[in-house]
């Protein structure tokens, strides 16, 4: 997986898995799932994947070189969003324009509520993680999980707040942000080992370019 490579190559590639993710999040919140009793909203297969890539970044690359990803990220994401909309203005003969329409378009609302906690949730999960380093230098699992339950609950509370709060009942709010906190820490239990497997891998690689 990573032969012929470096640490300046290992984070392109993990900026650019963090975007794609990103950007396919939006589009999946649009559409929910059922799992028993519980509505999740399809970002749930792809957004904690940002945590994880947060982590690796941050463990590998620390806080400044991060935080560049997450800005950029900032960026695309309201360059594609504005894109959406500006589409939607002009008309369209296509069969497909209503669809296109109800996948892409967005509330006020939600779009606020969607970049207000992507930034708060990822730019804390970054930071908590470079300073749990500080302290817990070899506590790998303490830094990755710890960091990532406080990014995923804040990530939860905002959007959900946001965007819910007296539209749906009080208790749906609060069911709906503790279901999405325990599913996306949970993702992150998973995939600890995957996630800790690759950060001892980056280690070994050579610095590159952007570090020279």
């Amino acid at each position: 997986m990573f032969e012929n490579m470096n640490k300046t190559k290992v984070y392109a590639y993990l900026a650019g898995i963090f975007f794609a993710c990103m950007i396919t999040s939006n589009i999946l919140a649009t559409r929910t799932m059922e799992i028993s009793f519980i509505a999740l909203p399809c970002s749930i297969l792809t957004f904690p994947i940002l945590f994880i890539v947060n982590d690796i970044l941050s463990e590998i690359y620390g806080y400044k070189l991060t935080k560049d990803v997450i800005y950029l990220g900032f960026i695309i994401n309201l360059v594609v969003v504005v894109l959406y909309q500006v589409a939607m203005i002009f008309p369209s003969s296509s069969p497909n324009a209503p669809a296109f329409a109800a996948l892409l378009s967005t509330t006020p609302r939600l779009f606020v509520a969607g970049l207000i906690s992507y930034m708060a949730s990822n730019l804390l999960n970054s930071k908590i993680l470079v300073k749990l380093k500080e302290k817990y230098h070899n506590l790998l699992f303490v830094r990755v999980v710890g960091s990532t339950v406080i990014g995923v609950t804040v990530d939860s509370v905002i959007f959900i707040f946001i965007s819910f709060y007296g539209v749906l009942p009080n208790e749906l709010v609060v069911t709906m942000i503790c279901c999405q906190i325990f599913f996306k820490v949970l993702y992150e239990l998973i995939f600890y080992p995957v996630i800790r497997k690759v950060i001892f891998k980056i280690r070994t690689l050579d610095e590159g370019s952007l570090f020279s």
